[in-house]
This record gives structure tokens, sequence and C-alpha cells, in this order.
């Protein structure tokens, strides 16, 4: 089932103009940076067509403890094969991943505020990584207030690899400008970009400090940190003020 809003596409290009595309692998609780992503986009991408890579950001990320950092990790069954048919192992992690934000961000000053999105997703069984991913996303920035549009890559008609199958994707959507990690610059061949007469912009960020408990600031953390310490509002006050520095 497609996940982007039919009656805003019309199998070529969003009605909108100067329309600025970000695209990412659907991640699990992703980093202030991944949100960033799309706060300054118009349509966002989940690229679930692409290879699962175990252990990465895609079904782990980190939260802090009196102890420091530590991972939530949703369990895999197998390491190969696209995102979009990575199945989750079993049902144990869903008890686990709710009882850690409660241990850590119990007493956090927005716990109340926030934990029910969790809640409601931990209580449901998960089969399918990509779904749980996607749901989290996009809950997370309805309850951020950002407004972009999300699409699936599998829901789309661009068989390429590398710069190709982004140059790709962003025809499709109509882009006039792509939004693109900085860790995209090994691979991005600029001249395709131009070709299509796709801006091509790089995020460039200083991770922003907050207020956070249990000692000294942690960066890079999953959202989930933010959320809890700072609530809904102050992180996307938090994200708007981020400003590209290249």
């Amino acid at each position: 089932m497609s996940t982007f809003d039919e009656e805003s596409y019309d199998g070529r290009r969003y009605h909108t103009d100067d329309l600025t595309v970000a695209i990412h692998q659907p991640n699990y609780l992703p980093w202030l940076g991944y949100f960033h992503k799309i706060h300054r986009s118009d349509v966002f991408v989940f690229l679930d067509t692409v290879e699962y890579t175990s252990n990465s950001w895609i079904n782990r990320n980190k939260i802090k403890t009196p102890d420091g950092w530590t991972w939530l990790t949703v369990p895999v069954r197998g390491s190969s094969g696209p995102i979009a048919d990575a199945e989750i192992a079993d049902d144990g992690w869903r008890n686990s991943h709710e009882k850690s934000l409660q241990q850590n961000y119990g007493k956090a000053a927005y716990f109340d505020d926030v934990i029910d999105l969790f809640e409601q997703t931990y209580a449901q069984s998960w089969e399918s990584l990509c779904e749980l991913n996607i749901h989290l996303v996009r809950s997370l920035a309805d309850r951020l207030g950002l407004e972009c549009r999300f699409v699936r890559s599998s829901d789309l008609d661009v068989d390429a690899t590398r710069s190709e199958r982004i140059v790709g994707l962003c025809d499709e959507l109509g882009a006039d400008r792509y939004f693109s990690g900085t860790g995209a610059r090994s691979y991005n061949d600029r001249t395709q970009f131009e070709a299509a007469d796709i801006a091509l912009e790089y995020q460039s960020i200083d991770h922003p400090q907050y207020e956070q408990r249990f000692g000294d600031f942690v960066p890079n953390l999953s959202i989930v940190d933010a959320l809890m310490n700072l609530g809904a509002d102050g992180t996307y006050d938090l994200l708007h003020s981020i400003t590209d520095h290249e």
C-alpha cells in the first residue's frame, strides 16, 4: 500500500513550487539529524529497496542511562535482502524497550506527554521492521508538527543504483532540490543532478546541545532523548534552530 498522499501526487509531480526531496533508509527511532532532514523537505522518501544491514541504525538506536548510552535493538531474522523484506525475529523486544524508556526517562520532564506514542506502538505485534520504523518516524514527525509528505521508494518505478537511483527518485517526484546527507558525497554524481536540473544541497550541522538527565551532554542519541527532556514543542524549536553551516 502506498504511503504517500495520492490526492497530491499525480504519478509524476507534487503540486508544490521549488520542491525539496530528502531520501533515507527507514531507521529505528532515528536521531535529531534525521528529523532535521524531514523538517527541511517537502517530500521524504523512505529508501526501503536497498540492502538491509544488520546491527545498523536500521534496527537499533541509542538512549541515555545513568551509566552512559545504551542500545535499543530490534531483533531481525536473517541478514540479507532489501529493507522492505526484513522480518522481526520475535516479540520479546517490545516489552524490553518500553521498560527501558520507563526506567531511564520516567522522571524526565516530558515523559508523561510523549510515552503514549511508544506504549501504543509496543502494544502491537510487528512482523516487518520496515513497517515498524516507518510507523514510528511518521508518528514522531506528526507529534513534532513537521509538515512533509512521505513516500516509499518501493512505491516508485525507479530501477537504478547509487547516484542514478537518487536522481531517478528525485526526478520521478519532480524535485527541484535534493537535500542529501554528508555521507553520500562519496557516490553522489553532481553532473547527473545538473543534467536533471536538480540542485544538490548537503546537510552539514553541528549537533545542538540541550538539558539532559544523568550528567554531561551526550550527542547523537535517538530523538526519544530530546522528546523526553524537551517535549514536542521544545524539540521542534531545537530542530528549527539548527543552521546548516556548509
